[in-house]
């Protein structure tokens, strides 16, 4: 197995401030098991609001507004299902190395939830998407909240590994070829990260530390 893997913000939103608008605290972030069903998300504002300073500018939508749509909310999927998958490796998986590579996607996931609020906020692209897990993703959460044990690891990695592979490809793609810039750096920065993951994890599935 080969484990690599809208909306408009207004304001500037420091790390703390983004958990706390997600519904999680610093301490939940890294030890409170996540609902299947529950999809936290980063806080959404008008565009027309006063104060936006896209839209106050009237800056020109991009070309690729649907593409660059269409990738934030593949890229937020993937990245809210690292975080409660990762999240419940804390109390459900059972190998040391299956939690601490658990731990590096989770620390991964969070920093590129952040980030992701960034590149929203500077995008000139039509942000707003449906932000509800897809079908699939609340069915692989379910099963890993139902696994326990040796079984939860296995399916961690397997699921993780797979969510990771798609993930890298999506951003490199837009990385390569988008043309919203605020977009396009948030995907070529986020790379190393999907790539450290997919390290992780790969090292885990074949028995390394």
């Amino acid at each position: 197995m080969k484990t690599k893997l809208a909306y408009k913000v207004s304001g500037i939103l420091a790390a703390t401030v983004v958990a706390s608008a997600l519904g999680l605290s610093a301490h939940a972030q890294t030890t409170t098991t996540p609902d299947p069903a529950a999809n936290p998300v980063p806080p959404v504002a008008d565009p027309a609001v006063p104060g936006n300073a896209a839209a106050d500018a009237a800056t020109p939508v991009a070309a690729d507004t649907n593409a660059a749509k269409d990738f934030m909310k593949e890229a937020f999927m993937a990245n809210e299902f690292t975080i409660a998958a990762s999240q419940l490796a804390a109390t459900q998986g059972e190998s040391p190395d299956v939690k601490a590579a658990a731990q590096t996607v989770l620390d991964n996931g969070l920093k590129t939830r952040t980030a992701m609020v960034a590149a929203i906020q500077g995008s000139t692209s039509d942000m707003h998407f449906d932000q509800n897990f897809t079908d699939d993703y609340n069915a692989k959460l379910g099963e890993l909240k139902a696994a326990k044990g040796a079984d939860f690891d296995s399916k961690y990695v397997a699921d993780q590994g797979e969510v990771n592979d798609k993930a890298e490809t999506v951003f490199q793609a837009y990385a390569s070829t988008g043309t919203d810039e605020a977009v396009k750096t948030f995907a070529s920065n986020t790379l190393p990260a999907l790539a450290a993951n997919g390290d992780k994890l790969d090292s885990v599935a074949q028995g390394g530390n």
